[in-house]
C-alpha cells in the first residue's frame, strides 16, 4: 500500500468546484444538476487517492469556483499547493489538468 493509498477519507484534499451554467451553452441551466453529478462521478473514478471531488452547480457568483479543504477546514490556494506538493503534484498543473478532463467530460457528456 502507498502513503497515499492509505490517507483516511478526512486526511483527503477535498476539492469543490462549481461549474458555471453558460459552460454548457445557452441552455446550461436545464442540465448543470445532472451534468454535476456526471462530472462528479467521472473525476472521482479517475482521482488520485489524496482527492475527493464535489462538482455543484455555481449558481453564487460570489463563491470561488474551486475551493479546498481538508478536515472541514478551508485551504488558501497557497496550502492546497503545499498539501499538492507532497505528492509531487503542482496545483497549477493541477489546474490545467481540471480544465482539460472537464472539457472531455463536457464532450462525453453531450456525446452519450
Amino acid at each position: 500500500m502507498t502513503f497515499a493509498s492509505g490517507i483516511p477519507d478526512n486526511r483527503k484534499m477535498f476539492v469543490i468546484f462549481r461549474m458555471e451554467p453558460g459552460s454548457l451553452g445557452p441552455d446550461g441551466s436545464e442540465y448543470i444538476n445532472e451534468f454535476c453529478d456526471f462530472a462528479q462521478m467521472q473525476l472521482q473514478a479517475c482521482a488520485s487517492p489524496y482527492i475527493k471531488w464535489s462538482i455543484v452547480p455555481r449558481l453564487d457568483k460570489s463563491l470561488a469556483e474551486m475551493e479546498f479543504q481538508v478536515s472541514s477546514k478551508k485551504l488558501t490556494r497557497s496550502k492546497a499547493g503545499q498539501y499538492l506538493n507532497v505528492f509531487g503534484e503542482d496545483l497549477d498543473h493541477f489546474e490545467e489538468l481540471l480544465e482539460d478532463n472537464l472539457e472531455a467530460i463536457i464532450n462525453q457528456y453531450f456525446g452519450r
